[in-house]
């Protein structure tokens, strides 16, 4: 029963809310059915590193492998005119990268 009494009043608001919504303006812009004409399109690749999957190709491989090998990926895709490119710096809660909070993973050494 208390409970009843703490959802009444958030219950009418609610309800008062959606019945104002309900009556749009007359100058609502109107919803179109064609999507709006894109200027560049999304053409990207993910380059996966858990499990060694893309990059690094294996674990243990030397600083500049590891160059070698991300600047040949990145190549490959300018060579197939890519703009974006999704790379894992996180793939099992540790970190491609230096940091205080989490572990080195264990993909790259």
């Amino acid at each position: 029963m208390h409970l009843r009494r703490l959802l009444v009043p958030f219950v009418a608001v609610f309800m008062a809310s959606c019945a104002s919504m309900a009556q749009l303006p007359s100058s609502a812009p109107a919803v179109s059915e064609t999507p709006p004409p894109f200027q560049e399109e999304f053409r990207g690749a993910w380059i996966a590193t858990v499990a060694n999957i893309d990059w690094p190709t294996s674990q243990g491989l030397s600083t500049a492998a590891q160059q070698a090998e991300l600047r040949a990926l990145l190549d490959r895709a300018v060579a197939l005119h890519l703009n974006a490119v999704v790379f894992q710096i996180r793939p099992a809660a540790d970190a491609l990268y230096d940091s205080p909070i989490e572990p080195w993973s264990e993909y790259l050494s």
